[in-house]
């Protein structure tokens, strides 16, 4: 549960760059060091996993934005044991990474900020560290030009050290405690048919805007039809099939009905390869199929459903043929009754 409640104080890079639009990994929770150098891990193995559990790692969450050419930037928010820590922290983690090509430098108007840069070939990357109170902030950015990589990292480096300083970490005693479900919405979320990622869990608005498809657009919708909170289930892949359900609450029926329409439009207005399908059991449910990554033969599949207050939505990614719906079928109307209980 930190590590959601950390999602909320993780910049959400395109307010500063709004030219990095896309998604990108990794992003998401690490609830133990071993995960930052995983599979989703933003770090390459021997380099993070010991100096964040030397310094007492409680929990990370990262975000990663794409402008789908030459720019990436990542964020990760690391809770450590103690203000010492970060700062240990942070020299330690810069002494793993300066590998060959690697010099120290210095952001624009921002000299608490430790970073190191490379020009290789064609490619510029900067790490970036800054510590503040319990909490580490780090940025991994990738460019084409070094001028401009140091020029976009100190703003968006300014704005997330803003937002640690607003961060009030959970006392480590008290971590183990923490409410998982304080919207009490779990038991309305369908169970996917494969095991749980560490994605799966409760969300508050801020939090919730680091899984959100259209952040900006969706914090206006939540905010003004009266959100309460989201409960999201995600599944690791099973027989080339990954699954996402999630929950919403809102005040009202009327409030709820906003939401749906307001995500419908955000899926026909803002992306432009959805392609609609009908459920034959519901067939005014919005439905979506669309490419699951650029330029791959695999489709996501994505339907929406109301009941009451509650919103619910349903993904399948895997998906190799776009008439098959059989599966979301089953669970849409599983998730509609989980929802109505």
């Amino acid at each position: 549960m930190e590590a959601h409640r950390l999602a909320g104080a993780t910049l959400l890079v395109g307010r500063v760059l709004p030219e990095l639009s896309d998604n990108c990994g990794p992003s998401g929770p690490y609830v133990d060091p071993a995960e930052t150098e995983a599979d989703n891990g933003l770090f390459v193995p021997g380099t993070a996993a010991s100096v964040l559990r030397q310094y007492g790692f409680v929990a990370a969450w990262t975000y990663c934005r794409t402008d789908g050419a030459d720019r990436v930037t990542t964020m990760m928010v690391a809770e450590l044991s103690d203000p010492a820590s970060a700062v240990a922290a942070a020299d330690a983690l810069l002494g793993t990474l300066a590998v060959a090509g690697f010099t120290e430098t210095e952001l624009p108007n921002l000299p608490e900020a430790r970073a190191l840069i490379r020009k290789q070939g064609g490619a510029v990357d900067l790490h970036v560290m800054l510590p503040v109170n319990r909490m580490l902030g780090y940025a991994y950015h990738s460019d084409v030009d070094s001028d401009r990589a140091r020029t976009d990292a100190a703003p968006v480096m300014a704005a997330q050290g803003e937002l640690l300083a607003d961060f009030q970490p959970t006392p480590q005693d008290r971590v183990a405690g923490l409410d998982p479900d304080p919207f009490n919405l779990e038991s309305r979320v369908l169970d996917p048919p494969a095991a749980l990622t560490n994605l799966s869990g409760s969300y508050g608005l801020t939090s919730y805007l680091r899984v959100a498809i259209s952040p900006d657009t969706e914090e206006g919708l939540l905010t003004e039809n009266n959100f309460i909170g989201s409960y999201l289930k995600q599944s690791e892949e099973q027989d080339g099939l990954s699954y996402q359900m999630v929950v919403y609450e809102f005040d009202s029926l009327p409030d709820a009905d906003e939401a749906y329409l307001g995500f419908k439009a955000i899926e026909e207005g803002e992306f432009d390869n959805r392609t609609a399908f009908v459920v034959p059991e519901l067939p005014t449910t919005p439905c979506y199929y669309f490419p699951q990554q650029e330029g791959s033969s695999l489709l996501y599949q994505r339907c929406y459903v109301r009941v009451r207050g509650y919103l619910a939505s349903v993904d399948i990614g895997g998906i190799t043929d776009p008439a098959d719906t059989a599966m979301m079928r089953t669970l849409l109307r599983e998730q509609r009754a989980k929802v109505d209980n």
